[in-house]
C-alpha cells in the first residue's frame, strides 16, 4: 500500500473513531441517570400500602434502612414524599409519611412497584429540591416507638394535607370473624354449651356511622336431649356510632334487630311427653326483636384490630382488617 493510500486510511479511520466516539457521549448524555449511581440513593419495591396511604411496607433488600431514618421517596428522578423508617424486620421496612412533595408523583405510588429511595439529605437530589436539612420536631417527630405509626400527620410543601375526614377509621369496610360460647338449658335443666363462630361486615357510610350485617352459627349436641343435634343461626343487623378512646381503641355502641332460628331432630322419642318438652326447650331458642351492644375494636398494627362484641345478640371475641 502506499503512501497516498495510507494516508487517506489513516485520516478516514480516525474520522470515523471521532464520529462514533462523540455520537457515544450524545447518546450517554441524553440517557435518563441512573438511581444507582447517585450517592446515598438506591432502589426498593413497595410491598403494602396501608388504606390511609401513611404506612407503607418495603423491601429492605440492600439493609441501608434502619430505625429513625429519614428517608424520601422518588420516581424518575423526581421527589414524591418524604417519610420516617419505623421499623425494620425480616428484610422489610415500615415507614411512616411525613411530607408530600409532589401530588402527581404521590399519586403514582403503588403495590409491587420499585422506588428510588433517598437516606438522609436530599436537598440536592436532582437539583429541584430545596429543603433544609429535617430534624426532628413537634411537626416531624422522630418516631420512638411503633405506636408512632398510628397518628395522622402528613403535612405537603406548602401546608398540611389533610383529606376533610373526621372519621376516626378511615377505610369504609371493616371485616371480622371471631368465636365465643352460646348456652342453653336442656329438659333436664342442665347446661347444654356450644362455640358460636361469627363473621360481620360493616360498612362507613359517612362519617363514624357504620351499617353491619352478622351472621354467627352454633351447633348443640346432646340438646336439648340426649342423641339431638340443635344447629342455630344468629343474623343481626346492627347500627353503629364509632367513638375514638384512648390505647388506639374505638368503642362503638349499636342498636340493631336480631332474627335467630332453630333447626333441630328434637321431638322424634316416640313419646309424647318428652317430645312436647323437647319441641318447647326448642323454641325457647328462638328470637326475633331489637338487641343492643356495644363494639370495641382495638388496633394491633396498621390496618388490623382486636374486636370484641358484648351485647344481647352475641358475645365473642376476634380479629378484624379494614380497608
Amino acid at each position: 500500500m502506499g503512501w497516498p493510500r495510507l494516508n487517506i486510511f489513516l485520516v478516514t479511520l480516525l474520522f470515523l473513531t471521532n464520529v462514533s466516539f462523540a455520537q457515544t457521549l450524545v447518546e450517554e448524555a441524553k440517557a435518563p441517570l441512573s438511581a444507582e449511581t447517585q450517592e446515598g440513593v438506591f432502589v426498593e419495591t413497595i410491598k403494602i400500602i396501608s388504606a390511609s396511604k401513611k404506612i407503607f411496607i418495603l423491601t429492605n433488600n440492600n439493609q441501608l434502612l434502619g430505625k429513625g431514618d429519614f428517608i424520601s421517596l422518588a420516581l424518575d428522578n423526581k421527589l414524591a414524599a418524604r417519610a420516617l423508617v419505623a421499623k425494620t424486620h425480616d428484610g422489610h421496612t415500615g415507614i411512616k409519611i411525613l411530607k408530600i412533595y409532589s401530588l402527581s408523583q404521590w399519586a403514582r405510588l403503588r403495590k409491587d412497584q420499585e422506588v428510588q429511595i433517598i437516606r438522609g439529605d436530599d436537598t440536592m437530589f436532582g437539583k429541584k429540591v430545596v429543603e433544609q436539612k429535617v430534624t426532628p420536631t413537634e411537626e416531624a417527630p422522630k418516631i420512638k416507638s411503633e405506636e408512632d405509626l398510628f397518628n395522622d400527620r402528613v403535612t405537603i410543601d406548602d401546608g398540611e394535607f389533610d383529606d376533610g375526614s373526621k372519621r376516626h377509621i378511615k377505610p369504609d369496610n371493616v371485616v371480622s370473624i371471631g368465636a365465643g360460647f352460646f348456652s342453653a338449658k336442656d329438659i333436664e335443666n342442665q347446661e347444654a354449651r356450644a362455640t358460636q363462630f361469627s363473621g360481620a361486615w360493616a360498612y362507613q357510610f359517612t362519617d363514624n356511622w357504620f351499617a353491619e350485617f352478622v351472621y354467627a352459627r352454633s351447633q348443640l349436641e346432646d340438646y336439648p336431649a340426649k342423641t339431638a343435634v340443635t344447629l342455630v343461626n344468629n343474623v343481626v343487623g346492627r347500627l353503629k356510632y364509632n367513638f375514638k378512646a384512648p390505647l388506639y381503641s374505638f368503642i362503638m355502641p349499636y342498636i340493631g334487630f336480631q332474627s335467630q332460628t332453630v333447626s333441630s331432630n328434637a321431638g322424634e322419642t316416640g313419646v309424647a311427653a318428652a317430645d312436647a318438652a323437647e319441641i318447647e326447650a326448642v323454641d325457647e331458642l328462638k328470637k326475633v326483636g331489637p338487641v343492643f351492644g356495644v363494639t370495641i375494636l382495638r388496633r394491633l398494627v396498621p390496618g388490623w384490630f382486636v374486636k370484641a362484641d358484648l351485647g344481647t345478640d352475641v358475645l365473642n371475641l376476634g380479629v378484624a382488617i379494614e380497608f
